[in-house]
């Protein structure tokens, strides 16, 4: 762990800035002092909590932000919660929140709300993601990947990624919603394995083809790039962290 913790309280380590970059950090060079500072937030009822300089909580700067981080519970793909996410929060770079509030305050001005289904993501969770695909358990297949006949074939074809943009924190999961919450149609459910969430994909009703394009257009006009085999999966271009893993909880 990143810190330890005593009774409802959060004690760090003697070098604690230095051991949390140790721990998180892959690739980290010796004189970026940068990397070495860290953020704290207290947590009511747990504790103090400390993350990398440089990341920040979606919802300080998108106050209507919707997130429903499925990973953090059962509602995904595994049917069951990835290893370090501990909270029902979104974190992602300072830089990608600065891209991402701009996105939302143009959402809002046509009528619409982001929802997060996931952000930053820990090492940790591409290991729980790994172990998964290895193990015999397919009830989530009907659901989330119908079109395959194995889903260890989910890793070779690149839907289980071993490395993404989501561990350097500059990558967002997201749908659309209206200003009651409800979400918008975008032809499949987050996180589904099939060519039907490709851009592009066949069979798509002209309001889903519209949703999804709205998405995208204004997601790259603020500095986000599309992945064509995921609707909801947009990588911010300028990411500050290109060449480091993280693995901190999310808290």
């Amino acid at each position: 762990m990143l810190f330890r913790r005593t009774g409802n309280k959060t004690a760090l380590p003697l070098a604690g800035a230095v051991l949390l970059m140790m721990f998180c950090l892959a690739g980290l060079a010796e004189d970026d002092a940068e990397a070495f500072a860290v953020k704290e937030h207290v947590i009511p009822d747990t504790g103090l909590y400390t993350y990398p300089a440089g990341f920040a909580y979606v919802r300080d700067y998108i106050a209507d932000v919707t997130e429903e981080i499925r990973y953090a519970g059962d509602n995904n793909f595994m049917g069951m919660p990835a290893e370090g996410y501990h909270a029902n929060i979104a974190i992602m770079t300072e830089r990608a929140c600065e891209s991402l509030a701009k996105a939302a305050e143009i959402f809002r001005e046509k009528g619409y709300r982001i929802k997060i289904f996931d952000a930053y993501r820990p090492q940790s969770a591409v290991r729980s993601f790994l172990a998964w695909a290895d193990s015999p358990d397919e009830s989530t297949k009907a659901v989330y990947y119908p079109d395959f006949s194995s889903k260890k074939r989910l890793t070779d074809e690149g839907y289980i990624a071993r490395n993404s943009p989501h561990m350097r924190g500059s990558a967002v999961d997201l749908t659309l919603t209206d200003m009651n919450g409800n979400e918008l149609d975008m032809g499949t459910c987050f996180d589904f394995f099939g060519k039907a969430a490709w851009h592009g994909a066949k069979g798509m009703t002209e309001e889903q083809n519209r949703n999804r394009q709205l998405l995208r257009e204004v997601m790259e006009a603020c500095g986000f790039r599309a992945f064509e085999q995921e609707w909801w999966h947009y990588r911010l271009r300028n990411e500050p962290y290109p060449d480091r893993i993280f693995d901190f909880p999310v808290e």
